[in-house]
């Protein structure tokens, strides 16, 4: 599908306001937009690692198969208020965060390219229909795999606060808590809400706490699955084994997945074991969370991360989506 397509089908919220000179993203009613991700590749995702920073506010997220950028799929949260379903931001992430929680996830030249090039289309078409934003940041024509990248094009109409973002850092520092960044942001923030609070410039979601599991870091061998060896990416050649095997099930068992949304997470222990996240393996559908958990349960011994550090293996915890159509994987890494 032509990426320009995919874009105009990604901002559901602004096809039928791009001609007037505001537009309100409650025009369209919450459980309606919810309908509307059921025409989706994809589905709800049900246990996210993120939660509102405001108790008066609720949070709903959705992954969507997306091939704009490899190894990146959408992901689309809705923020509104629980009282009465009023919106207050749509956002539409694109970030290798949501389902890749390696720390040392520096990417190459490619990727950054690749990702900038999207974000280049997402900044034209936005432009084309509101005109040029308030601006802070560029990104070079030429990039390299070490400097860090940002920009950033905002947008203020009367009811509504649009924001398109990308941040691109290769930085890491444990001590300092600072890990690669690769990401797009796609923010509509809607103000002037009748009796709510604006909450200003604050954050209105947050990531969860996740379990201090110690990933491989500089000079780390990751987790190798059979069959995997040979691989230069062993955690997506893992993840892509998974997902055959989630599938390989339905088929051995006669389950039919027309399209649904599984998140499976995991530890691989000292010794080359897998040890299940059982909260962390969740889906709509029962029977597909099910198969999920007796997937991973079945996982054979792999070979496991070792760090040069401390000259030891190390456990090593793993999440990612597998996105299912008509009983096949839609989201390969």
């Amino acid at each position: 599908m032509n990426k320009t397509i995919i874009i105009l089908i990604f901002l559901i919220p602004i096809i039928g306001f791009c001609q007037e000179q505001d537009f309100d993203i409650n025009k369209i009613s919450l459980s309606d937009y919810l309908k509307k991700e059921k025409e989706y590749v994809g589905g709800k995702i049900l246990d996210s690692d993120f939660q509102t920073t405001k108790k008066e506010l609720g949070l709903i997220s959705y992954i969507r198969s997306d091939g704009s950028v490899e190894d990146v799929d959408l992901i689309v949260r809705y923020i509104f208020f629980k009282q009465d379903s009023l919106i207050k931001e749509i956002r539409n992430e694109w970030d290798i965060a949501n389902h890749n929680e390696k720390l040392d996830n520096k990417k190459d030249i490619k990727f950054r390219t690749d990702l900038m090039n999207f974000y280049l289309i997402l900044e034209q078409n936005l432009e084309k229909n509101y005109g040029k934003g308030i601006a802070n940041g560029k990104i070079l024509k030429n990039l390299n795999d070490k400097d860090t990248y940002s920009k950033e094009i905002k947008w203020t109409f009367e009811n509504t606060i649009v924001k398109l973002n990308i941040l691109m850092s290769n930085i890491y520092d444990k001590k300092k808590n600072i890990f690669p960044t690769h990401k797009i942001y796609l923010s509509l923030q809607a103000k002037n809400l009748e009796n709510k609070p604006d909450y200003g410039n604050k954050e209105l979601i947050k990531r969860k706490v996740i379990p201090d599991i110690e990933n491989p870091i500089i000079n780390s061998a990751e987790p190798t699955f059979p069959d995997c060896e040979n691989s230069k990416e062993k955690i997506s050649c893992m993840n892509n084994k998974i997902r055959d095997l989630v599938i390989k099930r339905l088929e051995q068992e006669n389950i039919q997945i027309t399209n649904d949304t599984l998140k499976v997470g995991f530890m691989v222990k000292i010794d080359g074991k897998v040890k299940p996240w059982e909260s962390s393996i969740k889906s709509n559908n029962k029977e597909l969370e099910k198969v999920g958990l007796e997937t991973i349960k079945s996982l054979p011994r792999m070979i496991p991360s070792y760090s040069e550090r401390i000259k030891k293996n190390v456990s090593y915890g793993n999440s990612f989506f597998i996105i299912i159509e008509n009983n096949k994987v839609r989201n390969y890494e």
